[in-house]
């Protein structure tokens, strides 16, 4: 299936009413007692070239879980977003024990910069590290990305400049600082535009911030969505039914 085949499968989805809204409409952070800030490093990563279902453009993109996974959780995210740090620290950790490193999802993680004047910025932070780690070293990325929420402070502001990220990036292991300084010098622009086709898709299906999620069968075509920082609940039953169908 090509990309216009792609476009116009999601747009007869969306017409028809067939994308499910799960979570009963309501975003609400979980609440784990005793929780301590997991962080979630998938055991197996990749990247494609490919458009993927639902017309998300991949190429470029840190995609977690194996290739052949059956469904796929498209999660659009700003590393300025409080409710995004609380997704990966209470609930991603369970999705990837359960889903993604069983080999039943793979989770694409996608740009929606919306919350503060540093948010494109930090997406292309994000987006060199992945370019410079993605055949070498994947999980290096994905530790990059959780010492990224770890930076925010208990405001949400103030915290996000190139002083922050450059730090993160030096300490963390397996990245190369200075390929990463070449990347956000001379790549900065393309990213940019680069993510336009993907919040289009993000925008269509109804997800307005971040967190955002479209959960997609890649054999049926079924789709749903949930927005915010739900429970785990809420996403294994999105997932389950999604699969299903």
């Amino acid at each position: 299936m090509d990309a216009r085949d792609n476009i116009t499968r999601r747009r007869a989805l969306l017409a028809g009413g067939g994308l499910l809204a799960f979570g009963g409409g309501v975003a609400y952070v979980a609440s784990q007692s005793g929780s301590n800030e997991q962080h979630y490093v998938p055991e197996t990563s990749h990247s494609s070239d490919e458009t993927g279902g639902f017309g998300i453009e991949l190429a470029g993109r840190p995609i977690a879980g194996e290739r052949d996974a059956k469904v796929d959780l498209y999660y659009w995210t700003d590393y300025l977003c409080p409710f995004c740090k609380e997704f990966e620290t209470e609930t991603l950790p369970e999705i990837g024990r359960e889903y993604i490193d069983t080999g039943d999802v793979r989770l694409v993680a996608l740009s929606y910069p919306n919350i503060g004047q540093y948010s494109m910025p930090a997406a292309v932070w994000g987006r060199c590290v992945w370019s410079q780690v993605a055949e070498s070293d994947p999980a290096a990325f994905w530790n990059w990305h959780s010492a990224v929420y770890d930076e925010q402070p208990e405001s949400g502001k103030d915290w996000a400049d190139d002083e922050t990220f450059a730090a993160v990036t030096e300490r963390t292991d397996g990245v190369d600082v200075a390929a990463v300084e070449s990347c956000r010098e001379d790549r900065a622009d393309s990213i940019r535009e680069s993510m336009d086709p993907n919040l289009g898709v993000a925008q269509e299906a109804g997800i307005r911030g971040t967190p955002g999620f479209v959960v997609y069968n890649r054999e049926s075509g079924a789709a749903g969505k949930l927005v915010g920082a739900h429970p785990y609940e809420n996403f294994a039953d999105a997932i389950d039914q999604v699969s299903q169908s």
